[in-house]
């Protein structure tokens, strides 16, 4: 039995990794500000586990080491052979010039995208620490190739992106490759077909010049499906297929 933590579990990319996990047989809570049905697979075929949820929002980030602590000791009376954190939550808003963002969204930007997965990382490491090395333990960031190219009017997105990366090289270093590690990776899925999406191509293209390369994207079926790329990133991480502190696209990775 393997136990996955999953941030933004109720919808899009996260609501996909959460019903493969489950098909596959493992144990999934779910963290969103709203709980989703994730009990039946992309195929319409029943589970054969439900997902576990808690409610919180990331915008929130004074309780989030009481609420990790309260999901480790859910599990540590059921053995684990593996127990994976999965940060998939993210906060795209505000889509304009950064002279134009008000104050408070990107203070909640920098909290869901950057701050949040930061403290959730200390704090699983922590709650887990006196764990036995027989439970394989991960955290996998999901990023973005925003992190590495910069986009007019996604200033704050790209700039928490980038941080989340350097955050996975520097924990992997700090976790090395000893028994008792932590194993760190960052992995950006690629353009998926998401509310995200949505939003950036209703975006106005003097808050967001590069609108029409989305839009078309979108007309030539250049976007994974939130299924695919769920099931590519399941690969990576189940196969370990990375290093410790690695920074991966899964563009850029052959198929299993």
């Amino acid at each position: 039995m393997k136990g996955y933590i999953v941030t933004g579990a109720s919808k899009g990319l996260g609501l996909a990794l959460t019903r493969r996990l489950l098909a596959a047989g493992h144990r999934v809570i779910g963290i969103s500000r709203t709980a989703a049905d994730a009990g039946d697979r992309a195929d319409g075929a029943a589970a054969p586990r439900k997902a576990e949820h808690y409610t919180y929002d990331l915008k929130r980030v004074d309780g989030i080491e009481a609420l990790i602590a309260t999901i480790v000791g859910s599990l540590e009376k059921e053995p684990l052979d593996a127990l994976t954190l999965i940060n998939n939550a993210g906060m795209l808003e505000p889509i304009m010039p950064l002279e134009q963002a008000d104050s408070l969204t990107l203070t909640e930007q920098m909290n869901v995208n950057l701050l949040a997965p930061m403290l959730l990382m200390s704090a699983f490491i922590r709650a887990t620490k006196d764990w036995s090395a027989s439970t394989a333990r991960t955290i996998v960031n999901i990023s973005s190739g925003a992190g590495k190219k910069p986009y007019s009017g996604w200033s704050g997105y790209c700039a928490t992106k980038a941080g989340l990366d350097m955050l996975t090289r520097c924990v992997g270093l700090e976790q090395g490759d000893g028994l008792q590690a932590v194993k760190v990776v960052s992995i950006a899925p690629g353009v998926v077909d998401t509310g995200m999406q949505e939003l950036i191509r209703g975006t106005e293209s003097d808050r967001f010049p590069e609108v029409e390369r989305f839009v078309g994207l979108k007309q030539t079926g250049g976007l994974y499906t939130p299924d695919e790329a769920a099931e590519r990133i399941i690969n990576v991480v189940e196969g370990g297929r990375f290093a410790q502190g690695d920074v991966l696209d899964i563009r850029h990775l052959p198929q299993a």
